[in-house]
Order: C-alpha cells, then sequence, then structure tokens
C-alpha cells in the first residue's frame, strides 16, 4: 500500500519548495500539503494519514496543539516536527507529542532519507493492531521509587543534576524519553548522544524541570494494572545488561563512546516490554499469562499471539525516536543473533550475550524456561572463543555492583 504523508506549514514558500524537492518521490507517497494547522485537522477528518509532517510557528494553531490532536484523534498516525524553531516554550510543547524533530534547513535526500527510515520500519510489525498500538505511545512510564526521587530533588532549592542523570542513566523509560530528545534536535541540539548523563547535562535543569513537572514527559508506572508481573525486575535486568555489555566493550578495549553504545543498549533492550506494558494492558497481560502457564520464553509467546516481540517493537520505537541505527539494530536482533544483517555485529553479539548472562546468573524460578547463548550464531560470526573472557568481564561487573550496592544500600 501506498504510505500517505501530510506536510503542514503556513508559509506558502516553504509548501512549494517542499513539493519541489519531493516530486520524484511522487510514485512511492501519496502526499498532501496543508497550509496551517485548522486546514491540516479538516483534511484529516476526510482522510487520516500514515505519516505527518508539521512546522511548530503557525499562526492559527501552532505545531505542539495540532500534534496533541493528531495524536489523541488518530493515534496511529507518525508525528514529525520539521521547523527551524527551536523556542522552548514550543519545542516543550512538542516534545511529548512528536516522534522526531527534524531540524531546517533541510535537504531533499536529507528529509526523504528520514521518511523512508521511518516508514520501512512498519515492515516489521506485520500486526496492523500492535502498529497502531505502538504508534500512539508518547512516553514510557519510569519505576515508582525512581520517579519519586526525580521528582523530589528537582523540587529541591538546590537540585542536583549529576543526582539526576544518575536517576535517569538507571532507569529505562526514564532513559529511553531522554534519549529521544536529544537524538532528535527538539532543543536545538546537533550532536549525536548515547550516554544518559550527556543527554541530561545537555539539556540542563532548567529544560529537565520543564518536562517532568509542567509537561509530565515522566510519568510513574502503575503495577496495579499488571497483577503478578514484576516491574522491579525488569528494571533490575535491564540496569545489568546495560552495565554487562558495556563491561564487555571495556574488556574488548573499545572506545568510551562504543562503550556508551554498548551501556544504552543494553539498558534499552527490553523497551519494548515496558511500551506494551504501558499501553496495550489488555494484549500483553494475555501473553504473560501465557507464558506463566506453558512455562514459554515470553518473546516466543510474542511472536505467536501479536505476530512481533519486544525486541522489533523496541527497535521500531526508537528508531521512530530518533536513536542511532547501529543501537537499534543491536536491539532489534537481542534474541536473534543469527538474522543481524548490520555493520556490527561484535556490538550485537555483546548486547544478546549480556543479556544471556544476566538471565544466567540471576535465576528468579530454576524452573524458568532458559534463555543460553546462541552458539551457532556466535560462531558464524566469529566471536565464540571470546564467550569465556566476556563471562568473566560480567562476572565481575556484577561483583562490584552487589559492593557497590551494599556500601551504598539507600542508593
Amino acid at each position: 500500500m501506498t504510505p500517505s504523508i501530510l506536510f503542514v506549514d503556513d508559509e506558502a514558500n516553504v509548501l512549494a519548495g517542499l513539493k519541489r524537492m519531493l516530486f520524484p518521490m511522487r510514485a512511492q507517497w501519496e502526499m498532501s500539503f496543508c497550509s496551517g494547522g485548522r486546514q491540516a485537522l479538516k483534511h484529516l477528518e476526510a482522510k487520516p494519514c500514515d505519516l505527518l509532517v508539521t512546522d511548530l510557528l503557525m499562526p492559527d494553531i501552532d505545531g505542539g496543539r495540532l500534534l496533541e490532536e493528531v495524536h489523541a484523534r488518530y493515534p496511529h498516525t507518525i508525528r514529525i516536527v520539521l521547523s527551524g524553531h527551536t523556542g522552548r516554550p514550543l519545542a516543550l510543547k512538542a516534545a511529548r507529542y512528536a516522534h522526531q524533530f527534524l531540524p531546517k534547513p533541510f535537504s531533499a535526500e536529507g528529509l526523504r532519507q528520514a521518511i523512508e527510515r521511518i516508514l520501512s520500519l512498519q515492515a516489521i510489525l506485520t500486526n496492523p493492531k500492535v502498529l497502531a498500538l505502538i504508534a500512539k505511545v508518547d512516553t514510557l512510564p519510569a519505576l515508582p521509587e525512581v520517579h519519586q526521587k526525580i521528582m523530589k530533588e528537582l523540587q529541591e532549592p538546590n537540585p542536583s543534576i549529576n543526582r539526576v542523570a544518575e536517576l535517569i542513566a538507571q532507569d529505562l523509560g526514564l532513559s529511553a524519553s531522554i534519549m529521544k530528545l536529544v537524538n532528535s534536535a527538539f532543543f536545538g541540539l546537533r550532536t549525536r548522544v548515547s550516554s544518559p548523563f550527556h543527554a541530561v547535562n545537555l539539556l540542563g535543569l532548567e529544560v529537565l524541570s520543564a518536562l517532568v513537572l509542567s509537561v509530565k514527559l515522566f510519568s510513574s508506572f502503575d503495577p496495579s494494572k499488571y497483577p503478578g508481573f514484576n516491574l522491579d525486575s525488569l528494571w533490575r535486568h535491564s540496569l545489568n545488561t546495560g552495565l554487562f555489555a558495556k563491561a564487555i566493550a571495556r574488556s574488548e578495549g573499545l572506545a568510551p563512546r562504543e562503550q556508551d553504545d554498548l551501556y544504552i543498549s543494553g539498558i534499552l533492550h527490553d523497551v519494548g516490554k515496558l511500551a506494551l506494558l504501558s499501553h496495550g494492558q489488555d494484549v500483553y497481560n494475555q501473553v504473560l499469562a501465557k507464558c506463566r502457564d506453558e512455562n514459554a520464553t515470553v518473546w516466543l509467546v510474542e511472536q505467536r499471539l501479536l505476530e512481533t516481540s519486544h525486541a522489533e517493537l523496541g527497535a521500531y520505537l526508537l528508531s521512530m525516536w530518533g536513536l542511532d541505527q547501529d543501537i537499534v539494530q543491536c536491539i532489534h536482533a537481542h534474541h536473534t543473533l543469527g538474522e543481524y544483517s548490520g555493520q556490527h555485529p561484535l556490538m550485537a553479539a555483546m548486547v544478546h550475550a549480556a543479556n544471556c548472562f544476566d538471565h544466567e546468573f540471576t535465576v528468579i524460578n530454576a524452573t524458568y524456561s532458559p534463555h543460553p547463548t546462541d552458539g551457532a550464531a556466535l560462531e558464524r560470526l566469529g566471536f565464540s572463543t571470546r564467550l569465556p573472557a566476556w563471562t568473566t568481564a560480567c562476572e565481575t561487573a556484577l561483583k562490584e555492583m552487589h559492593a557497590h550496592e551494599q556500601e551504598n544500600p539507600a542508593g
């Protein structure tokens, strides 16, 4: 099916330029152009679209309000900001409801590639209901205890940015949301970031306070909706996988930036589970019930019931949010290493191994379905002989983590 794209801008010369630049794509895309938010909403009433590309600063209905309306009425529509305006009030308003922020000026090729990358992701998801579910995700919840600590810190007379960064770096929902902002140029940042600490320092306390206290970009997870699901275990597993992936990278002598990439890949590898838990409660409760009844592996049950898995969902969401493709591909392949076809197989193997090691080291129930490393894939990629060294690196990291927790029991 030909994807439909709606471009919205109040400046006639910008719309004319877009039509001219994207004319070669007329056979691949069904494109419409509206001169303002009010006209765009009327157009969508008659014909919803797959992807919306809008300016922010418009006189009748600004881009922030348009995004909010589209999110509420047409949650399946992917929402992109294309604007040269990164003023904080409007950027804050758009931050929750836009999937990506593409800055002006732009080239025809750059815009085409960005849109094609987003549209191509839909091929990952074969279940249209799940595709619609994940497209409406605007924010991800945090562990209640972590959320409370951040709220408390930000309301202090002299809040510590390092303390806030430390808390965000330990939570998969917060890390994903903050990485969305810094990697998608919401506030005019043009640098690639894969460290939550770096992200928090780039945004600063003023922006973070506004996002948390006013925009409510970060929310607290409500465990009462998921009887039998242990959010603490998901949080601990995500944190351990990130630390293990970084430990493996360090043992391989990778540069600090690459270590950061591995850490964030590990932290976010199960973000698809969090998206399903927070935005698809009914369907994911069915998955969890089936896993308990059959003692089956979660991602295989997901494939059977949803025609996709949390790995694919997480990769789709994070790619929509503008995260680096190397990180996205590792998250996509953390259960299916044998199918990895990206440019950094070592990185993918490290995330896969880190995930498996934490399942091996942290045995919640000895009868649970195991998560062994994919020996055949590691052999094919040429990394099987490194497993003993990787295991040692992760065991050392686990001992250091336990020692730190005993010295600092309050966190």
